[in-house]
C-alpha cells in the first residue's frame, strides 16, 4: 500500500452544554469508527494532530475537541469550568457521535471518566487515559494555575519569550527548537 500522504483535517463545531459551541478538527470518513480525542488544560485539540492522523491513516475518524474554554471553542460567559461542566459537554459531544472511543489526557481523561460515569446510558465505547492522576496536590494545582495566569493580563513579546517562560516552568525538558505546537497553544 503506498502511503497517502497527510489527510487535511475538517474543522467542524459540536453542541456542547450550556448552549455552547465546540470546534474540532476532524479526520477520516464519517462512516468510520469514531475516537473522540480530549485534550490536557491549557492545551488545544492541536495536541492530538500526530495521534488523529494516525488514527485516520489506519480507518478510524478522529474528532480532536477543543474543550470548552480552550482553542476555538466557546468560553463560558460565568466562567464555569468545574470537571463536572467538562464532563457534561464531553457526554453532549459523545452523544452525537455513536458511542466513540474517548482517548483523554489529564484533564481530558478525568472529564472522560465523568461523561461516561455520570451519564444514565452509555455514551462511550471505551475510554483511554493518558496520564492522569487519582488525587490532585493542592500545592501541585496552584503551581499550574500561577504559571498559566502569570501572563494574561500582558501576554508575551514574541513566540521565542513563550517558550523561554515554558522552558523555565519545565527546567528537566528540553525546549523544543520547533515552535510550531506552541504556537497553536497560544
Amino acid at each position: 500500500m503506498t502511503d497517502p500522504g497527510p489527510i487535511p483535517p475538517r474543522f467542524e463545531r459540536f453542541e456542547g452544554t450550556e448552549g455552547l459551541s465546540l470546534a474540532a478538527d476532524v479526520l477520516g470518513d464519517d462512516d468510520r469508527p469514531t475516537v473522540l480525542l480530549a485534550h490536557g488544560g491549557g492545551q488545544t485539540r492541536h495536541a492530538w494532530g500526530g495521534a488523529a492522523l494516525a488514527l485516520a491513516l489506519r480507518g478510524w475518524r478522529a474528532v480532536s475537541l477543543d474543550q470548552r474554554g480552550h482553542g476555538d471553542s466557546d468560553r463560558s460567559p460565568e466562567g464555569r469550568y468545574l470537571i463536572e461542566h467538562f464532563g457534561a459537554a464531553l457526554r453532549a459531544v459523545a452523544g452525537g457521535l455513536d458511542r466513540p472511543v474517548a482517548v483523554g489526557a489529564s484533564l481530558g481523561g478525568i472529564a472522560s471518566l465523568i461523561a461516561e460515569g455520570e451519564s444514565p446510558e452509555p455514551v462511550l465505547r471505551a475510554v483511554v487515559l493518558v496520564d492522569i492522576t487519582p488525587r490532585v496536590r493542592p500545592e501541585g494545582a496552584a503551581r499550574v494555575v500561577d504559571f498559566m495566569k502569570a501572563h494574561v493580563e500582558t501576554g508575551f513579546g514574541s513566540l521565542e519569550e513563550a517558550a523561554d517562560a515554558v522552558a523555565a516552568y519545565l527546567p528537566n525538558r528540553r525546549r523544543p527548537r520547533d515552535l510550531s505546537g506552541l504556537r497553536k497553544n497560544l
